[in-house]
Parts: structure tokens; C-alpha cells; sequence
């Protein structure tokens, strides 16, 4: 009886251990089998979704090319701008120079061909060693000898100042490169109206928009780091454009270094002749327009190999006119007999070998005069102020001889 209950009990636990092994196979099935299908589902999401994205880019090329479209036109505004108006974009247009005001016309800029174009030169306004912006000690008391030994001559000095913008960020505030980044940005947004679009199902959004800008030697390139979401109101796809490109062929950095060059020179070397065709550079002329505001005038750089709408580019700006330099005349007194007559200018001169004289910088012609007129005659012991002075019709440079009889 014990034998019979002992096999019963083996017998029993191997139908459990059956059982237990079947029940782990189906589970293993069943595992293995949800795993399949969950792989199999993700393949196939994985699948449709590259599918969908395929779709969605075909789709907004459109768009996308729009966008591209605005970039490069306001990059082309950009330059456009900055070249006639002597570097500057104002702020109204989306540049960083506060607007001028039409009261400054004269001081800060000049009206010119529709554009307020800023001075890229400026007259001297402070001492440098030596050199005086005031007259009568303008340029320098000696002009245009070194020093008082009235031995050595030089062109070389302070004759106005440079208010041309750097034309990289890294040269300083307010430059060409950072304010064409500024006009791209803010006007971005504007220029790019998707409404066309929006018309046809899509809902287009555009923020984040950031420019770099590259001067290159032979043109100028601007990139564009934005984020412009897409989404098709109809299937519900979505895509985003985050980047957008462009260049235009125009030597900016060439015809700004050589605008750079002119006003260095002409503010630093009064025999320097802006208009002389010995300082054009390759495709580059460099012409003059005289008296556009006043006595002030218009100096317009034009290079034939670059264009930007149809028209060689331009680099404008504008120059403040400056008082003619008297040449040294010499003692500020003079006493002479009773009743000497002082009939002529070189009368009033020290000596003959410094001839009544002065140089303009602006290559205006200079006329020399005498106040009170000639001629005049020494009556009294009394000193008297005679003032010998050179104009360009409109600023005059003076030197004061007091003068008195001997009796």
C-alpha cells in the first residue's frame, strides 16, 4: 500500500513539471511574438514617417526658395544702402546709426541722389601737437615749413578728420558688417509674407532670425540662422527650415578700402588730389561733384566690375569743406616812417622768398585779400590791424600784421 501512494506522488509531480514547462513555452511564445510585433510596428512608423518627411520637403521647396529670395534682396538693399550713404544704414531702415535729422544737413550729412549721404570727411575740429584747428594758427603757425629755421617744407599734416564706419565688427562700433546683420534682421520678418502661402493651407510662422555676414574681396555672403515652422493644415505634416543662404557679387571691401585710402590721404596731405586719376584702383573711378551743399562736396566711387541692380556699385560720400592754409608770412608787426604807403600785398610780406600764397584742401581756388583795402597809409603811431586773409569764397584763413608809424 505504501509503494502504490509513493508511486502516485511521482507520477503526479512529473505532470507537474509537464505542466510548468508548457506554460513557460506559451509564455515564451507569447513574448517572442510580442516583441515581433512591436518591432514590426515601429519599422513600419519609422517607414512612414521618413515617407512623410520626403513629402513635407517636396512640398515647402516653394517656401523655402521665397525665403531664400528675401534674404538675398534685403542683403542687396543692404549694400545698396551703405554704399550711398557713405557706410551708414540708418536705424529707420533697420540699420544701427540714429536717423539724422533734416536740420543737419551740413553739419552730418548732404542730400544727395534721394540718400542723406554722411561726410566721410570732416573738418579739423582739435589740436594735434603742433597743428591747430583754429584760425589764425591753422594749420600750423609756420605753413608750410617744418619749424621756425623756415628751411624745410612739408604737405603733411592735420587737415580734417575721418568719419568713415569700419567695415568690420572687429574694427569697432557701427560697421558696415554689423549693420548690414542688423537690416537683414529686422527686416526679415517683413520681407518674408507668407500670406501667398497660407492662402493655399499652410500655417507658417517665422522667429529666431540671426545674420552673419562675410566680406569677402569679390562679394559679400550672408547667412541666415532662423527657425521658420511649416505645418499643412490638410495632411498635418510638419517641417522646419532653420537655415538660408545667400551671395552677391560686389566688391564692397575693395571699394571701401579704397574710399578709406582717399580720406586718409586727403585729411593727412593737403597737395593730395582726391580726384586724381592716379588714385583709381583697377575697375575702380573715383569722380568729384563740387558745391552740392553749400561748398561741400560729393565724392563718388564706381566700380564697372561689380553690379548690384543692373548698375555698377557705388561707393558714396560725402565731404565737408575746409579753410584754405595761408602760407607763413612772417613778422605780426611792421613800423614804418609817417605817410609810407603800403600799395600791395607783397608789401605786407616779410620776405621774398615766401610769396603770398595758401593751399586749399579741397582743391577749391583760393583768393588772396587785404582788409582794410589797399592801399593804405601809415598816419598814426597808433598800431593798426591789417588782415591778410585766403578764401575759397566761403572760409577764409587769416594772419593779423599790426602796423604803426615810427614818428
Amino acid at each position: 500500500m505504501k509503494k502504490t501512494t509513493i508511486k502516485k506522488q511521482k507520477t503526479s509531480r512529473r505532470s507537474q513539471i509537464t505542466m510548468l514547462m508548457i506554460i513557460g513555452l506559451a509564455i515564451f511564445i507569447v513574448i517572442s511574438l510580442v516583441l515581433y510585433l512591436s518591432k514590426s510596428a515601429i519599422k513600419k512608423q519609422t517607414q512612414q514617417s521618413i515617407k512623410k518627411t520626403q513629402m513635407t520637403s517636396t512640398d515647402t521647396r516653394p517656401i523655402q526658395e521665397f525665403a531664400s529670395s528675401c534674404a538675398d534682396k534685403l542683403a542687396k538693399d543692404a549694400i545698396s544702402f551703405a554704399g550711398k550713404q557713405g557706410g551708414y544704414i540708418y536705424s529707420s531702415q533697420g540699420g544701427t546709426l540714429l536717423d539724422y535729422i533734416d536740420g543737419q544737413q551740413g553739419q552730418m550729412f548732404v542730400n544727395f541722389g534721394n540718400a542723406k549721404v554722411s561726410y566721410g570727411i570732416l573738418a579739423p575740429s582739435f589740436k594735434i601737437g603742433k597743428h591747430s584747428a583754429e584760425i589764425p594758427i591753422y594749420p600750423w603757425p609756420e605753413f608750410p615749413y617744418t619749424d621756425s629755421t623756415l628751411t624745410t617744407k612739408t604737405s603733411k599734416g592735420y587737415f580734417g578728420t575721418s568719419n568713415l564706419p569700419p567695415l568690420l565688427k572687429s574694427n569697432g562700433p557701427q560697421s558696415i558688417q554689423g549693420q548690414i546683420e542688423s537690416y537683414v534682421e529686422k527686416n526679415m520678418e517683413e520681407c518674408a509674407d507668407f500670406i501667398i502661402f497660407e492662402s493655399q493651407g499652410y500655417e507658417i510662422s517665422m522667429k529666431n532670425t540671426k545674420s552673419a555676414v562675410t566680406i569677402g574681396n569679390n562679394d559679400v555672403s550672408v547667412k541666415i540662422n532662423t527657425t521658420i515652422t511649416i505645418t499643412n493644415l490638410q495632411t498635418q505634416e510638419y517641417s522646419e527650415i532653420n537655415s538660408l543662404s545667400t551671395n552677391v557679387n560686389v566688391r564692397l571691401r575693395e571699394a571701401y578700402l579704397l574710399a578709406k585710402h582717399a580720406i586718409d590721404n586727403d585729411i593727412s596731405d593737403i597737395e593730395f588730389d582726391i580726384k586724381d586719376a592716379k588714385n583709381e584702383k583697377g575697375t575702380i573711378d573715383i569722380n568729384i561733384v563740387k558745391d552740392v551743399f553749400s561748398k561741400d562736396d560729393i565724392i563718388i566711387l564706381t566700380d564697372t566690375k561689380s553690379f548690384l541692380y543692373g548698375k555698377p556699385y557705388q561707393f558714396i560720400f560725402a565731404r565737408k569743406n575746409r579753410a584754405p592754409a595761408l602760407y607763413y608770412i612772417g613778422a605780426s608787426s611792421k613800423e614804418e616812417e609817417f605817410g609810407y604807403a603800403i600799395n600791395t600785398k607783397e608789401d605786407l610780406v616779410n620776405s621774398a622768398d615766401l610769396p603770398l600764397t595758401a593751399k586749399d584742401p579741397d582743391e577749391d581756388d583760393v583768393e588772396i585779400k587785404v582788409e582794410p583795402t589797399l592801399p593804405y597809409t601809415i598816419e598814426s603811431n597808433i598800431p593798426r590791424g591789417i588782415e591778410i586773409y585766403a578764401t575759397d569764397g566761403q572760409l577764409k584763413d587769416y594772419h593779423i600784421i599790426s602796423v604803426k608809424s615810427t614818428e
